[in-house]
């Protein structure tokens, strides 16, 4: 019904020849006056399972009006921006999200599709090839690298590990080199307005965490499933930032004081520094990937819908536009 609306072209393939073909390349959305008058809209919970041809049968009383349903929420990835179902979103987990977390303390230059190596702390100090895994992403600001796909036995907490980055082609062999960043001790400030280093009592001590000064290798501190690891950190219900200071289980978490984004070599003044050391109390929660993702999909269930008193009036305007030349201002409720 939608698409029936778009003009059709001629298409010549390189002179060769040519196809009769709709012209989808024309885009229409609702003027600002309907946007701004909220009694142009109903509210709608999309139930479990349901697609946006399902909500215009039961909304509109016909399949064909899903572009309706899109057009008032203003979506155009029905895969990506369309709420799923909880059979999809534990799908996600099993499949897609299926993998491991693993934080470090140094702050690395990883990139996806980077390989991670155990190290082999036996007599040769070599690497592990038996053990290893392909980085799907990595975020900077809380140390966490995501592996999904690695051998059959995964790189585990206190394991040293290489990481190392494909640079091309030499001699028709792929040329691997070793990232940099690791291996940087030294004395970092452990709370705001600090001029020292100190040892900061609490629920650990002040420690190296860092391979030694020089070191090619970095150690795992860490390890979750992606779906349960950590998203953001909230305090008394608000999401505090994951360098905020912490220094124990009892007291308040200073929302307002933090220690600077940077290697956490050292450093335990941090929230973060504590959640990778399993050392966070009461206080402070954690919002997971799988807390982000149901979520979301929740609040996505909560759309919009035209009232069905404006649908004539839309496909009549609907159709002048898509299949001619109409004068800016001619249609009253889309554009």
């Amino acid at each position: 019904m939608y698409f029936e609306k778009f003009p059709k072209l001629d298409y010549n393939f390189n002179d060769m020849f040519g196809l009769e073909m709709k012209d989808i390349f024309r885009r229409v959305k609702f003027t600002e006056e309907t946007e701004d008058d909220s009694g142009n809209f109903e509210t709608y919970v999309v139930k479990d399972g349901e697609k946006p041809e399902d909500v215009a049968n039961d909304f509109y009383g016909s399949y064909n009006y899903w572009w309706v349903v899109l057009l008032s929420n203003g979506i155009i990835d029905v895969e990506n921006e369309w709420p799923k179902s909880n059979n999809e979103i534990q799908y996600m987990f099993s499949n897609y999200l299926h993998g491991y977390s693993y934080f470090v303390m140094e702050s690395l230059d990883i990139k996806p599709n980077d390989i991670m190596v155990k190290r082999d702390v036996g007599g040769s100090g070599g690497m592990d090839i038996s053990v290893y895994g392909v980085i799907d992403s990595y975020d900077k600001l809380l140390h966490k690298i995501d592996i999904k796909g690695h051998s059959d036995v995964p790189i585990d907490v206190d394991d040293e590990v290489f990481i190392w980055r494909n640079t091309g082609e030499t001699g028709g062999e792929n040329l691997y080199t070793l990232i940099d960043g690791f291996g940087e001790t030294g004395c970092y400030y452990q709370t705001p307005g600090a001029t020292a280093c100190s040892i900061i009592s609490g629920p650990s001590t002040s420690y190296p965490t860092c391979c030694t000064a020089g070191a090619t290798f970095a150690k795992i501190h860490r390890r979750d499933e992606i779906k349960d690891s950590v998203s953001e950190f909230k305090y008394q219900s608000d999401v505090i930032n994951p360098y905020a200071l912490y220094e124990d289980e009892d007291d308040v978490v200073g929302t307002g004081d933090f220690l600077g984004f940077q290697n956490l070599c050292g450093i335990t003044g941090c929230v973060l520094y504590n959640h990778i050391k399993s050392a966070l109390g009461p206080n402070v929660d954690i919002n997971t990937i799988e807390d982000e993702i149901v979520s979301t999909n929740e609040r996505n269930r909560n759309i919009r819908l035209l009232s069905p008193s404006l649908l004539s009036a839309v496909n009549t305007e609907i159709t002048a536009l898509l299949k001619g030349n109409v004068p800016r201002g001619t249609t009253k409720i889309i554009e």
